[in-house]
């Protein structure tokens, strides 16, 4: 069986190169076999969307997305609103943030050469379709994610990335006012400026150097609107589970659902793998919703590193979160802004990993 894989390539990735671009390219040989390649690189999301049109009735089989976690939720989006059905997945790790690549264990180097090499190897074969992992997806608002986070999760991870609690402001205030045409603009200009240092100019990964960075900031912080009030403040709106209000011992602080690893406000070991606990339960995921003073989470966390759970947090399983108030969400990565939310479980999808002995 000849099968056709469409790559998609976003250049505005931290990683894609055009150097990397070609390198991939090259790693698809061009002619007549099992497997056929159409290779793409979209500057933007207009191009994206274009492209996504363009392909809907070549009966695509495959489709590589090259990026991170941000690019595979823009892709996803897209192309499964336009193309009405999910075809099979790979995903190749060069984006600023990997955390689903690496949790079907995409974490080496030179994993999207080798990922390339197995699909041509493996293309119309039995092969392919044996060495997959089966994510369950999330839809939020028509958007596709694997991890989202409400309330504490975003914020946390915008200061992870060097951003400071004032511009988190701005850009609540700002994607509020401006109109849609707008917003990708305003979005990109807020989020380009960072709180930098000496030694962040150092490092291209932040890692636990960011995390250092971040807490610093706030101890530190004791201002009315600086970084501990942005972690203090609670969700919004009301939060149910599967139709239902739930309360909470204290105010909640933030919601995060994740459809591949047990999750701690997504705190793990920077390099998640996969968790049975995360969708035990068929057709549900987990959440976790931490409560209380947010400093309280920071001792905890060599035991969250071992696998324990948070003490100051609820744990449940559902098919279905709203939360109808809360402005800014964190989906895979990107943060998102509107006026309130609905999460659903959206079956699965499937993923191509890369064989043990690769």
């Amino acid at each position: 069986m000849r099968q056709h894989l469409l790559l998609l390539a976003n250049p505005n990735g931290r990683n894609v190169t055009p150097k990397k671009i070609k390198i991939l390219q090259d790693s698809f040989p061009p002619g007549e076999g099992r497997l056929q390649v159409s290779f793409v690189v979209t500057e933007n999301l207009s191009r994206l969307e274009k492209v996504i049109n363009e392909y809907k009735d070549r009966e695509i089989t495959l489709v590589g997305i090259v990026g991170g976690d941000g690019t595979v939720m823009r892709t996803r989006t897209l192309l499964e609103n336009i193309w009405d059905y999910c075809p099979l997945y790979a995903f190749f790790p060069e984006g600023t943030m990997n955390n689903v690549q690496r949790a079907i264990g995409l974490d080496k180097k030179d994993s999207s050469l080798q990922l390339a090499r197995h699909i041509v190897a493996a293309a119309g074969t039995d092969t392919l379709e044996m060495h997959t992992a089966s994510l369950p997806s999330l839809d939020i608002n028509g958007k596709k994610g694997f991890n989202i986070g409400f309330g504490l999760i975003p914020r946390l991870l915008w200061m992870y990335y060097g951003h400071s609690a004032k511009h988190y402001w701005e850009l609540e205030v700002a994607l509020q006012r401006c109109a849609p045409e707008e917003y990708q603009s305003r979005y990109k200009e807020i989020t380009g400026k960072r709180e930098e240092d000496f030694f962040d100019l150092l490092s291209k990964e932040r890692g636990l150097w960011g995390a250092a960075k971040a807490g610093l900031r706030l101890l530190k912080g004791w201002k009315a609107r600086d970084e501990r009030y942005l972690l203090h403040k609670t969700l919004a709106g009301e939060v149910a589970f599967d139709g239902k209000k739930q309360d909470f011992p204290q105010p909640p602080l933030g919601a995060y659902l994740s459809c591949y690893e047990e999750i701690n406000l997504g705190f793990g070991t920077f390099n998640p793998v996969p968790s049975p606990e995360a969708n035990k339960e068929k057709g549900k995921v987990q959440v976790v919703v931490p409560y209380g003073n947010p400093f309280s989470i920071i001792p905890q966390m060599p035991k969250v590193a071992a696998g324990a759970k948070l003490s100051n947090a609820v744990y449940r399983y559902i098919s279905s979160l709203t939360l109808p108030a809360e402005r800014i969400a964190q989906v895979d990565g990107e943060l998102i802004l509107e006026k309130g939310f609905t999460v659903r479980y959206d079956g699965t999808r499937k993923v191509i990993m890369l064989p043990a002995t690769e």
